[in-house]
Protein backbone atom coordinates (compact mmCIF):
# COMPACT_ATOMS: atom_id res chain seq x y z
CA UNK A 1 0.00 0.00 0.00
CA UNK A 2 2.75 2.77 0.89
CA UNK A 3 4.71 1.66 -2.26
CA UNK A 4 1.23 2.48 -4.13
CA UNK A 5 0.89 5.17 -2.59
CA UNK A 6 4.83 6.15 -3.38
CA UNK A 7 4.47 5.51 -7.21
CA UNK A 8 1.01 7.63 -7.26
CA UNK A 9 2.88 10.56 -5.48
CA UNK A 10 5.77 10.19 -7.68
CA UNK A 11 3.66 10.06 -10.82
CA UNK A 12 1.49 13.31 -9.54
CA UNK A 13 4.87 15.37 -8.90
CA UNK A 14 6.26 14.06 -12.63
CA UNK A 15 3.31 15.34 -14.36
CA UNK A 16 3.30 18.73 -12.66
CA UNK A 17 6.57 19.56 -12.70
CA UNK A 18 6.11 18.63 -16.83
CA UNK A 19 3.08 20.81 -16.91
CA UNK A 20 4.66 23.76 -14.84
CA UNK A 21 7.85 23.92 -16.74
CA UNK A 22 6.34 23.64 -20.15
CA UNK A 23 3.95 26.34 -19.24
CA UNK A 24 7.33 28.82 -17.92
CA UNK A 25 8.70 28.10 -21.11
CA UNK A 26 5.32 28.89 -23.40
CA UNK A 27 4.84 32.21 -21.34
CA UNK A 28 8.36 33.67 -22.01
CA UNK A 29 8.24 33.10 -25.54
CA UNK A 30 4.86 35.00 -25.45
CA UNK A 31 6.92 37.69 -23.50
CA UNK A 32 9.22 38.55 -25.92
CA UNK A 33 6.36 38.59 -29.07
CA UNK A 34 4.56 40.77 -26.66
CA UNK A 35 7.51 42.81 -27.16
CA UNK A 36 8.08 42.65 -30.58
CA UNK A 37 4.92 43.52 -31.16
CA UNK A 38 4.07 46.16 -28.48
CA UNK A 39 7.43 47.85 -27.76
CA UNK A 40 8.81 50.89 -29.89
CA UNK A 41 13.18 50.79 -29.23
CA UNK A 42 14.71 54.25 -30.11
CA UNK A 43 18.11 54.39 -30.66
CA UNK A 44 20.27 56.77 -29.17
CA UNK A 45 17.72 57.46 -26.60
CA UNK A 46 19.21 60.24 -23.45
CA UNK A 47 18.21 59.17 -20.42
CA UNK A 48 20.00 60.22 -16.89
CA UNK A 49 20.85 57.39 -15.83
CA UNK A 50 21.10 53.97 -17.59
CA UNK A 51 20.85 50.96 -15.24
CA UNK A 52 21.85 47.58 -16.62
CA UNK A 53 19.53 44.38 -14.95
CA UNK A 54 16.12 44.20 -12.84
CA UNK A 55 17.22 42.67 -9.93
CA UNK A 56 17.66 43.36 -6.33
CA UNK A 57 19.88 46.23 -6.87
CA UNK A 58 18.62 46.88 -9.81
CA UNK A 59 14.83 47.61 -9.21
CA UNK A 60 15.72 49.50 -5.56
CA UNK A 61 17.61 52.12 -7.18
CA UNK A 62 15.47 52.07 -10.38
CA UNK A 63 12.80 53.12 -7.78
CA UNK A 64 14.78 55.15 -5.82
CA UNK A 65 16.50 57.32 -8.51
CA UNK A 66 13.39 57.70 -10.16
CA UNK A 67 11.83 59.14 -7.02
CA UNK A 68 14.27 61.62 -6.93
CA UNK A 69 13.39 62.90 -10.61
CA UNK A 70 15.96 61.17 -12.89
CA UNK A 71 14.56 59.70 -16.06
CA UNK A 72 16.00 56.33 -15.80
CA UNK A 73 16.56 53.04 -18.99
CA UNK A 74 16.37 50.17 -16.91
CA UNK A 75 17.19 47.03 -19.54
CA UNK A 76 16.52 43.56 -17.93
CA UNK A 77 17.82 40.69 -20.41
CA UNK A 78 14.79 38.52 -18.94
CA UNK A 79 10.64 39.31 -19.63
CA UNK A 80 8.10 40.03 -16.63
CA UNK A 81 6.89 37.01 -14.21
CA UNK A 82 4.02 34.81 -15.41
CA UNK A 83 1.43 34.02 -12.73
CA UNK A 84 1.98 31.97 -9.62
CA UNK A 85 5.96 32.54 -9.43
CA UNK A 86 4.87 34.15 -6.25
CA UNK A 87 4.35 31.01 -4.61
CA UNK A 88 7.58 30.38 -2.42
CA UNK A 89 7.00 26.30 -2.74
CA UNK A 90 7.72 26.58 -6.29
CA UNK A 91 11.77 28.65 -6.03
CA UNK A 92 13.26 24.88 -6.98
CA UNK A 93 11.00 24.86 -10.45
CA UNK A 94 11.89 28.37 -11.51
CA UNK A 95 15.94 26.94 -11.77
CA UNK A 96 16.72 25.43 -14.56
CA UNK A 97 13.83 27.46 -16.76
CA UNK A 98 14.61 30.25 -19.43
CA UNK A 99 14.19 32.57 -15.99
CA UNK A 100 17.01 31.78 -15.14
CA UNK A 101 20.82 32.35 -16.16
CA UNK A 102 21.70 28.71 -15.92
CA UNK A 103 25.35 29.45 -14.85
CA UNK A 104 27.67 26.30 -14.44
CA UNK A 105 31.24 26.17 -13.51
CA UNK A 106 34.03 24.36 -14.92
CA UNK A 107 35.09 21.22 -13.19
CA UNK A 108 36.60 21.85 -10.01
CA UNK A 109 39.46 19.76 -9.15
CA UNK A 110 39.14 19.97 -5.11
CA UNK A 111 35.48 19.40 -4.65
CA UNK A 112 32.23 18.55 -6.47
CA UNK A 113 33.02 15.29 -6.95
CA UNK A 114 29.47 13.62 -6.47
CA UNK A 115 28.25 16.47 -9.14
CA UNK A 116 28.32 15.84 -12.79
CA UNK A 117 31.22 15.84 -14.15
CA UNK A 118 32.41 17.73 -11.08
CA UNK A 119 30.38 21.05 -12.08
CA UNK A 120 27.90 23.19 -9.58
CA UNK A 121 24.84 24.99 -11.23
CA UNK A 122 24.71 28.04 -10.04
CA UNK A 123 20.86 29.48 -10.68
CA UNK A 124 20.83 32.96 -11.38
CA UNK A 125 17.43 35.25 -11.95
CA UNK A 126 16.62 35.95 -15.64
CA UNK A 127 13.99 38.59 -15.03
CA UNK A 128 12.46 41.54 -13.60
CA UNK A 129 13.32 41.03 -10.14
CA UNK A 130 16.38 38.90 -10.62
CA UNK A 131 17.08 36.35 -8.18
CA UNK A 132 15.11 37.87 -5.67
CA UNK A 133 12.48 35.92 -7.98
CA UNK A 134 14.15 32.64 -7.68
CA UNK A 135 15.85 32.44 -3.92
CA UNK A 136 14.84 30.53 -0.94
CA UNK A 137 13.83 34.13 0.31
CA UNK A 138 15.74 34.05 3.34
CA UNK A 139 16.44 37.54 5.18
CA UNK A 140 19.39 37.13 6.84
CA UNK A 141 21.63 41.12 8.17
CA UNK A 142 24.67 38.99 8.91
CA UNK A 143 26.95 40.30 11.28
CA UNK A 144 28.17 44.00 12.30
CA UNK A 145 31.66 43.30 12.07
CA UNK A 146 31.36 41.78 8.34
CA UNK A 147 30.31 45.35 7.26
CA UNK A 148 32.38 47.60 9.45
CA UNK A 149 35.14 48.74 7.39
CA UNK A 150 33.31 50.02 4.35
CA UNK A 151 29.93 50.16 5.50
CA UNK A 152 29.06 50.92 9.15
CA UNK A 153 25.82 52.51 8.84
CA UNK A 154 24.50 49.43 7.59
CA UNK A 155 22.37 48.88 10.52
CA UNK A 156 18.80 50.70 8.97
CA UNK A 157 15.78 49.20 10.79
CA UNK A 158 14.22 46.44 9.07
CA UNK A 159 10.65 47.51 7.59
CA UNK A 160 8.26 44.60 8.74
CA UNK A 161 4.74 43.43 7.62
CA UNK A 162 4.98 46.17 5.02
CA UNK A 163 6.79 49.04 3.44
CA UNK A 164 9.28 48.98 0.80
CA UNK A 165 11.12 45.82 2.37
CA UNK A 166 8.93 43.22 4.05
CA UNK A 167 9.96 41.09 6.12
CA UNK A 168 8.03 38.14 8.03
CA UNK A 169 7.96 35.66 10.11
CA UNK A 170 7.90 32.01 7.90
CA UNK A 171 4.01 31.17 7.37
CA UNK A 172 4.54 27.25 8.48
CA UNK A 173 6.81 25.04 9.45
CA UNK A 174 6.74 21.35 10.09
CA UNK A 175 7.22 21.07 13.82
CA UNK A 176 11.21 20.19 13.27
CA UNK A 177 11.82 23.65 13.79
CA UNK A 178 11.10 23.85 17.70
CA UNK A 179 12.71 19.84 17.50
CA UNK A 180 15.95 21.83 16.89
CA UNK A 181 15.52 25.05 18.57
CA UNK A 182 15.64 23.19 21.68
CA UNK A 183 18.50 20.63 20.87
CA UNK A 184 20.58 24.18 20.34
CA UNK A 185 19.28 25.59 23.80
CA UNK A 186 20.90 21.77 25.08
CA UNK A 187 24.28 22.80 23.60
CA UNK A 188 23.83 26.07 25.35
CA UNK A 189 23.25 28.44 21.92
CA UNK A 190 21.65 31.80 22.04
CA UNK A 191 18.06 31.57 20.62
CA UNK A 192 16.48 34.72 19.29
CA UNK A 193 16.16 37.16 16.48
CA UNK A 194 19.21 37.41 15.37
CA UNK A 195 18.41 40.14 12.39
CA UNK A 196 17.12 42.46 15.29
CA UNK A 197 20.43 41.47 17.92
CA UNK A 198 23.27 41.42 15.91
CA UNK A 199 24.91 38.34 17.21
CA UNK A 200 25.33 35.31 16.68
CA UNK A 201 22.68 32.75 17.84
CA UNK A 202 19.58 30.35 15.83
CA UNK A 203 16.39 31.67 14.83
CA UNK A 204 13.43 30.16 13.06
CA UNK A 205 13.67 31.88 9.25
CA UNK A 206 12.48 35.40 8.81
CA UNK A 207 11.72 35.66 5.00
CA UNK A 208 11.62 38.26 2.59
CA UNK A 209 7.21 37.58 2.53
CA UNK A 210 4.19 39.34 2.14
CA UNK A 211 1.10 37.91 3.36
CA UNK A 212 2.25 34.03 2.38
CA UNK A 213 3.57 35.51 -0.84
CA UNK A 214 7.03 35.50 -2.50
CA UNK A 215 8.33 39.51 -2.28
CA UNK A 216 10.42 40.46 -4.80
CA UNK A 217 12.25 43.65 -6.11
CA UNK A 218 10.24 44.17 -9.42
CA UNK A 219 6.64 44.88 -6.67
CA UNK A 220 8.99 48.10 -6.79
CA UNK A 221 8.80 49.16 -9.95
CA UNK A 222 5.31 50.85 -9.82
CA UNK A 223 2.76 52.71 -12.11
CA UNK A 224 2.92 55.76 -10.98
CA UNK A 225 7.23 55.69 -11.81
CA UNK A 226 6.41 55.35 -15.76
CA UNK A 227 6.60 59.54 -16.47
CA UNK A 228 10.33 58.99 -15.45
CA UNK A 229 11.46 55.30 -16.09
CA UNK A 230 11.51 52.84 -19.30
CA UNK A 231 11.86 49.28 -19.01
CA UNK A 232 13.21 47.22 -21.62
CA UNK A 233 13.05 43.73 -21.26
CA UNK A 234 14.81 41.01 -23.26
CA UNK A 235 17.28 43.61 -23.49
CA UNK A 236 20.99 41.46 -23.53
CA UNK A 237 23.98 44.27 -23.16
CA UNK A 238 26.38 43.44 -24.60
CA UNK A 239 28.90 46.32 -23.48
CA UNK A 240 29.38 49.73 -21.88
CA UNK A 241 30.10 53.09 -24.52
CA UNK A 242 33.15 54.78 -23.58
CA UNK A 243 34.30 58.19 -24.79
CA UNK A 244 38.41 58.06 -23.13
CA UNK A 245 37.51 57.22 -19.60
CA UNK A 246 33.82 58.16 -19.40
CA UNK A 247 30.50 56.22 -19.48
CA UNK A 248 28.33 57.60 -22.12
CA UNK A 249 25.72 54.69 -22.79
CA UNK A 250 25.45 51.10 -23.57
CA UNK A 251 24.87 49.08 -26.62
CA UNK A 252 22.57 46.39 -26.09
CA UNK A 253 20.50 43.89 -28.31
CA UNK A 254 16.84 43.35 -28.62
CA UNK A 255 14.37 42.48 -30.75
CA UNK A 256 16.89 40.51 -32.66
CA UNK A 257 18.38 44.37 -33.55
CA UNK A 258 21.35 46.21 -32.07
CA UNK A 259 20.38 49.42 -30.16
CA UNK A 260 22.85 51.98 -28.35
CA UNK A 261 21.27 54.33 -25.28
CA UNK A 262 23.22 57.43 -24.00
CA UNK A 263 23.30 58.31 -20.43
CA UNK A 264 24.16 61.61 -19.20
CA UNK A 265 25.05 61.45 -15.95
CA UNK A 266 25.52 57.60 -15.30
CA UNK A 267 25.64 54.19 -16.65
CA UNK A 268 24.86 51.78 -13.78
CA UNK A 269 25.78 48.01 -13.45
CA UNK A 270 23.57 46.13 -11.93
CA UNK A 271 23.82 42.84 -13.28
CA UNK A 272 25.08 40.71 -10.45
CA UNK A 273 28.80 38.76 -9.28
CA UNK A 274 28.77 37.07 -12.65
CA UNK A 275 27.15 39.65 -15.44
CA UNK A 276 28.83 42.99 -13.97
CA UNK A 277 32.05 42.00 -14.25
CA UNK A 278 31.19 40.09 -17.75
CA UNK A 279 29.95 43.11 -18.99
CA UNK A 280 32.99 45.43 -18.03
CA UNK A 281 35.58 43.05 -19.39
CA UNK A 282 33.76 43.13 -22.74
CA UNK A 283 33.85 46.70 -22.64
CA UNK A 284 37.61 47.05 -21.59
CA UNK A 285 37.97 47.27 -18.51
CA UNK A 286 39.38 44.16 -16.52
CA UNK A 287 42.66 42.63 -16.29
CA UNK A 288 45.02 43.77 -19.11
CA UNK A 289 46.39 40.72 -19.91
CA UNK A 290 43.44 38.47 -20.12
CA UNK A 291 41.36 41.38 -22.33
CA UNK A 292 44.71 41.59 -24.72
CA UNK A 293 44.46 38.01 -25.16
CA UNK A 294 41.35 38.34 -26.78
CA UNK A 295 41.85 41.55 -28.57
CA UNK A 296 39.89 43.04 -26.27
CA UNK A 297 40.91 47.13 -26.56
CA UNK A 298 41.90 47.60 -22.90
CA UNK A 299 40.96 50.97 -21.43
CA UNK A 300 41.56 50.46 -17.78
CA UNK A 301 43.73 47.65 -16.07
CA UNK A 302 41.59 46.89 -12.97
CA UNK A 303 41.43 42.98 -11.43
CA UNK A 304 37.37 42.72 -12.58
CA UNK A 305 36.41 38.83 -12.04
CA UNK A 306 38.95 38.05 -9.68
CA UNK A 307 38.51 37.32 -6.07
CA UNK A 308 35.11 35.16 -6.69
CA UNK A 309 33.66 34.12 -3.11
CA UNK A 310 30.99 32.18 -2.47
CA UNK A 311 28.99 30.29 0.39
CA UNK A 312 29.39 26.24 0.11
CA UNK A 313 27.27 23.98 2.13
CA UNK A 314 27.35 19.98 2.57
CA UNK A 315 24.93 17.65 4.62
CA UNK A 316 22.62 16.88 2.45
CA UNK A 317 20.15 14.49 3.51
CA UNK A 318 22.60 13.39 6.24
CA UNK A 319 20.45 12.79 9.10
CA UNK A 320 17.52 9.76 9.62
CA UNK A 321 14.49 10.56 11.84
CA UNK A 322 12.56 7.53 13.34
CA UNK A 323 9.44 10.09 12.71
CA UNK A 324 7.62 10.93 9.98
CA UNK A 325 8.35 15.17 11.00
CA UNK A 326 10.02 16.21 7.39
CA UNK A 327 8.43 17.81 4.50
CA UNK A 328 6.17 15.35 2.82
CA UNK A 329 4.94 15.55 -0.84
CA UNK A 330 1.79 14.18 0.30
CA UNK A 331 1.11 17.61 2.20
CA UNK A 332 1.85 19.96 -1.14
CA UNK A 333 0.03 17.83 -3.08
CA UNK A 334 -3.21 18.10 -0.97
CA UNK A 335 -6.09 20.71 -2.73
CA UNK A 336 -6.45 21.61 1.24
CA UNK A 337 -3.29 23.44 1.02
CA UNK A 338 -3.49 25.02 -2.67
CA UNK A 339 -6.91 26.15 -0.82
CA UNK A 340 -5.10 27.66 2.41
CA UNK A 341 -2.10 29.26 0.33
CA UNK A 342 -4.59 30.99 -1.95
CA UNK A 343 -7.68 32.27 0.48
CA UNK A 344 -5.30 32.62 3.16
CA UNK A 345 -1.89 33.26 2.45
CA UNK A 346 -1.26 30.00 4.80
CA UNK A 347 -0.05 26.36 4.37
CA UNK A 348 2.84 24.31 3.05
CA UNK A 349 2.72 26.45 -0.05
CA UNK A 350 4.54 29.37 1.94
CA UNK A 351 7.51 27.37 2.86
CA UNK A 352 10.45 28.23 0.82
CA UNK A 353 12.95 25.28 2.14
CA UNK A 354 14.70 26.39 5.28
CA UNK A 355 12.71 26.75 8.99
CA UNK A 356 15.67 27.05 11.33
CA UNK A 357 19.18 29.17 10.61
CA UNK A 358 21.92 30.64 12.47
CA UNK A 359 25.59 31.48 13.18
CA UNK A 360 28.39 30.33 15.34
CA UNK A 361 32.09 29.95 15.75
CA UNK A 362 34.00 27.07 14.89
CA UNK A 363 36.11 25.61 17.25
CA UNK A 364 38.68 26.46 15.28
CA UNK A 365 38.14 29.86 15.86
CA UNK A 366 39.59 31.04 19.16
CA UNK A 367 38.19 34.70 19.24
CA UNK A 368 34.70 34.08 19.78
CA UNK A 369 34.40 37.99 19.24
CA UNK A 370 35.00 37.91 16.12
CA UNK A 371 32.59 37.01 13.01
CA UNK A 372 31.49 33.69 12.65
CA UNK A 373 32.62 31.13 10.44
CA UNK A 374 29.60 28.74 10.06
CA UNK A 375 26.20 28.57 9.69
CA UNK A 376 23.69 26.17 9.92
CA UNK A 377 20.45 25.74 7.73
CA UNK A 378 17.76 23.03 8.99
CA UNK A 379 15.73 21.59 5.63
CA UNK A 380 12.78 19.38 6.63
CA UNK A 381 13.95 17.74 3.64
CA UNK A 382 16.35 17.02 0.60
CA UNK A 383 16.69 15.27 -2.46
CA UNK A 384 15.25 12.25 -1.75
CA UNK A 385 11.75 14.01 -1.30
CA UNK A 386 10.87 14.54 -4.44
CA UNK A 387 11.90 11.07 -5.82
CA UNK A 388 15.17 13.15 -7.29
CA UNK A 389 12.85 15.03 -10.04
CA UNK A 390 13.87 18.57 -9.16
CA UNK A 391 16.21 18.88 -6.35
CA UNK A 392 18.34 16.60 -7.82
CA UNK A 393 18.72 18.02 -11.02
CA UNK A 394 18.51 21.60 -9.72
CA UNK A 395 21.89 20.56 -8.07
CA UNK A 396 23.35 18.32 -10.52
CA UNK A 397 23.86 15.70 -8.07
CA UNK A 398 25.23 12.56 -10.82
CA UNK A 399 22.88 9.93 -11.17
CA UNK A 400 25.40 7.53 -9.63
CA UNK A 401 25.51 9.10 -6.87
CA UNK A 402 21.94 9.43 -6.28
CA UNK A 403 21.31 5.92 -7.31
CA UNK A 404 23.71 4.47 -4.79
CA UNK A 405 23.88 7.02 -1.99
CA UNK A 406 20.13 8.88 -1.63
CA UNK A 407 17.65 6.65 -3.55
CA UNK A 408 18.10 4.13 -0.72
CA UNK A 409 16.67 6.51 1.26
CA UNK A 410 13.75 7.21 -0.73
CA UNK A 411 10.74 6.03 1.80
CA UNK A 412 12.98 7.25 5.07
CA UNK A 413 12.58 10.55 6.77
CA UNK A 414 15.17 11.92 6.30
CA UNK A 415 16.22 15.89 6.97
CA UNK A 416 19.10 18.28 5.94
CA UNK A 417 20.98 20.54 8.75
CA UNK A 418 23.99 21.42 6.50
CA UNK A 419 26.72 23.40 7.93
CA UNK A 420 27.62 26.58 5.72
CA UNK A 421 31.02 27.64 5.43
CA UNK A 422 30.71 31.78 5.60
CA UNK A 423 33.95 32.76 5.19
CA UNK A 424 36.11 30.65 2.68
CA UNK A 425 39.62 31.18 1.80
CA UNK A 426 39.48 29.95 -1.02
CA UNK A 427 39.21 31.92 -4.19
CA UNK A 428 38.15 31.80 -7.84
CA UNK A 429 37.71 33.94 -10.94
CA UNK A 430 35.35 34.73 -13.73
CA UNK A 431 37.13 35.03 -17.12
CA UNK A 432 35.92 35.84 -20.64
CA UNK A 433 35.91 32.65 -23.08
CA UNK A 434 35.74 34.74 -26.28
CA UNK A 435 34.85 38.64 -27.44
CA UNK A 436 31.58 37.51 -28.37
CA UNK A 437 29.23 38.48 -25.36
CA UNK A 438 26.78 35.35 -26.21
CA UNK A 439 29.80 32.77 -25.35
CA UNK A 440 29.87 31.29 -21.74
CA UNK A 441 31.92 31.90 -19.34
CA UNK A 442 34.69 31.00 -17.27
CA UNK A 443 33.76 30.57 -14.12
CA UNK A 444 36.23 28.98 -11.57
CA UNK A 445 35.11 29.36 -7.99
CA UNK A 446 38.31 26.79 -7.10
CA UNK A 447 35.87 25.43 -4.22
CA UNK A 448 38.53 23.88 -1.30
CA UNK A 449 41.33 24.98 -2.81
CA UNK A 450 42.46 26.24 0.73
CA UNK A 451 42.47 22.99 2.86
CA UNK A 452 41.50 25.33 5.93
CA UNK A 453 37.94 25.76 4.29
CA UNK A 454 37.56 21.94 4.36
CA UNK A 455 38.90 22.10 7.96
CA UNK A 456 35.72 24.70 9.26
CA UNK A 457 33.07 22.35 7.49
CA UNK A 458 34.41 19.09 8.74
CA UNK A 459 34.10 21.53 12.70
CA UNK A 460 30.86 22.31 11.04
CA UNK A 461 29.76 18.57 10.92
CA UNK A 462 30.95 17.69 14.61
CA UNK A 463 28.62 20.48 15.52
CA UNK A 464 25.80 18.60 13.76
CA UNK A 465 26.69 15.15 14.94
CA UNK A 466 26.49 17.23 18.52
CA UNK A 467 23.23 18.32 17.90
CA UNK A 468 22.13 14.85 16.40
CA UNK A 469 22.56 13.73 20.15
CA UNK A 470 20.69 16.00 22.21
CA UNK A 471 17.49 14.59 23.51
CA UNK A 472 15.43 16.83 21.66
CA UNK A 473 17.08 14.81 18.56
CA UNK A 474 16.70 11.86 20.23
CA UNK A 475 13.46 12.34 21.03
CA UNK A 476 12.44 11.90 16.93
CA UNK A 477 15.30 9.03 16.78
CA UNK A 478 17.61 11.16 14.69
CA UNK A 479 20.65 9.46 13.27
CA UNK A 480 23.24 9.68 11.21
CA UNK A 481 23.34 7.98 7.94
CA UNK A 482 26.17 5.51 8.05
CA UNK A 483 26.69 4.49 4.55
CA UNK A 484 29.78 5.70 3.07
CA UNK A 485 29.48 8.52 0.38
CA UNK A 486 30.69 7.05 -3.46
CA UNK A 487 34.16 7.96 -3.88
CA UNK A 488 35.15 7.72 0.28
CA UNK A 489 34.72 3.97 0.69
CA UNK A 490 38.41 3.43 1.37
CA UNK A 491 37.96 5.77 4.52
CA UNK A 492 37.06 4.64 7.86
CA UNK A 493 33.42 5.92 8.65
CA UNK A 494 33.21 8.92 10.99
CA UNK A 495 36.88 9.48 11.22
CA UNK A 496 38.10 13.06 10.09
CA UNK A 497 39.56 11.50 6.72
CA UNK A 498 36.08 10.36 5.94
CA UNK A 499 34.36 13.52 6.40
CA UNK A 500 36.75 15.79 4.35
CA UNK A 501 35.95 13.03 1.91
CA UNK A 502 32.94 13.86 2.26
CA UNK A 503 32.90 17.19 1.71
CA UNK A 504 34.91 17.23 -1.04
CA UNK A 505 32.32 15.01 -2.96
CA UNK A 506 29.22 16.74 -1.75
CA UNK A 507 29.62 20.43 -2.33
CA UNK A 508 27.20 22.50 -2.85
CA UNK A 509 26.77 26.27 -4.13
CA UNK A 510 24.53 28.31 -1.54
CA UNK A 511 23.62 30.43 -4.58
CA UNK A 512 25.96 33.67 -2.98
CA UNK A 513 28.62 34.32 -5.48
CA UNK A 514 30.23 38.08 -4.71
CA UNK A 515 33.59 39.82 -5.05
CA UNK A 516 34.30 40.06 -8.67
CA UNK A 517 34.23 43.77 -8.44
CA UNK A 518 34.79 44.48 -5.08
CA UNK A 519 35.32 48.14 -3.55
CA UNK A 520 38.59 48.51 -2.95
CA UNK A 521 40.21 46.92 -6.20
CA UNK A 522 37.36 47.74 -8.75
CA UNK A 523 34.83 50.08 -7.58
CA UNK A 524 35.67 53.01 -4.56
CA UNK A 525 33.65 53.65 -2.07
CA UNK A 526 30.87 55.61 -3.71
CA UNK A 527 30.60 52.68 -6.45
CA UNK A 528 32.52 54.11 -9.13
CA UNK A 529 34.78 52.17 -11.13
CA UNK A 530 38.17 53.19 -10.60
CA UNK A 531 39.49 55.12 -13.39
CA UNK A 532 36.44 56.21 -15.49
CA UNK A 533 33.51 58.90 -14.85
CA UNK A 534 29.89 57.87 -14.82
CA UNK A 535 30.44 54.67 -14.38
CA UNK A 536 29.31 52.40 -11.47
CA UNK A 537 28.88 49.14 -10.14
CA UNK A 538 26.20 48.01 -7.90
CA UNK A 539 25.30 44.60 -6.64
CA UNK A 540 27.26 41.72 -4.86
CA UNK A 541 29.76 41.94 -7.19
CA UNK A 542 31.22 44.99 -4.79
CA UNK A 543 30.90 43.25 -1.54
CA UNK A 544 35.15 42.64 -0.53
CA UNK A 545 33.97 39.95 1.58
CA UNK A 546 30.98 37.71 2.10
CA UNK A 547 28.32 38.41 5.26
CA UNK A 548 27.95 35.93 7.40
CA UNK A 549 24.39 34.91 6.17
CA UNK A 550 22.39 35.01 2.66
CA UNK A 551 23.73 38.00 1.13
CA UNK A 552 19.89 39.28 -0.13
CA UNK A 553 19.78 41.42 3.04
CA UNK A 554 23.36 42.82 2.22
CA UNK A 555 22.90 43.82 -1.62
CA UNK A 556 19.18 45.56 -0.71
CA UNK A 557 21.12 47.69 1.72
CA UNK A 558 23.63 48.41 -0.07
CA UNK A 559 21.45 49.65 -3.36
CA UNK A 560 19.42 52.06 -0.71
CA UNK A 561 22.95 53.54 0.20
CA UNK A 562 24.00 53.45 -3.23
CA UNK A 563 21.18 55.46 -4.25
CA UNK A 564 21.58 57.84 -1.70
CA UNK A 565 25.07 58.80 -2.03
CA UNK A 566 24.36 59.35 -6.27
CA UNK A 567 22.09 61.91 -5.39
CA UNK A 568 24.49 63.38 -3.49
CA UNK A 569 27.23 63.42 -5.50
CA UNK A 570 25.66 63.42 -9.07
CA UNK A 571 27.15 67.25 -9.77
CA UNK A 572 28.83 66.63 -12.89
CA UNK A 573 27.16 68.88 -15.75
CA UNK A 574 27.08 66.93 -19.44
CA UNK A 575 25.51 69.44 -22.21
CA UNK A 576 24.22 67.10 -24.39
CA UNK A 577 24.36 68.15 -28.54
CA UNK A 578 21.76 66.79 -30.86
CA UNK A 579 23.78 64.54 -32.95
CA UNK A 580 22.40 63.44 -36.69
CA UNK A 581 24.84 60.87 -37.39
CA UNK A 582 24.22 57.55 -35.83
CA UNK A 583 28.23 57.01 -34.91
CA UNK A 584 28.85 60.04 -33.09
CA UNK A 585 27.67 60.84 -29.11
CA UNK A 586 28.59 64.14 -29.26
CA UNK A 587 29.19 64.59 -25.96
CA UNK A 588 30.92 67.58 -24.17
CA UNK A 589 31.90 67.74 -20.93
CA UNK A 590 32.16 70.69 -18.28
CA UNK A 591 33.74 68.73 -15.28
Amino acid sequence: MFACTQFIIFTITSLIVFIFSNYLNLLYFFDIYKQWFFNDIKDFQLYDFIIVGAGTAGAILTTKLTEYGYTILLLEAGGTAPPFLDIPLLAPLIQNTPYDWKYITVPQQHACKGLKNNQSKWPMGKILGGTSRLNYMLYVRGHPLDYNDWFPDFTEPIKKNGGPIPVSDSEWNTGLADIILKGLQELHQDIGNINDNLKNGFMKVQLSMENGKRWSTDKLLHENLKNKLTIITHAYVENVLMQSNRAVGVQFVALNKTFKAMAEKGVILCAGAIGSPKILMLSGIGPKKHLEDLNINVINDLPVGQHLIDHVLTGIDLIVLNTSISLRMSNTLNPMSALNYFFFGKGPWTFTGVEVLGTFHSSIQKNKSSIPDLQIMVMPLGVTRDNGIVLKEAMGISDEVYNEYFAPNLYKNTITIAPVLLHPKSKGEIKLSSSNSFDPLLIDPKYLSNKDDIAVLVDGLQFVKKLVGTNAMKSVGATIHEKHFPGCENEIFDSTKYWECYIQHLTLTSYHPAGTCRMGDVVDQTFKIYGTTNLYVIDASVLPTLPSGNINAAVIMIAEKAARIIKQDVKVNINHTKCHKSYSYCYTSND
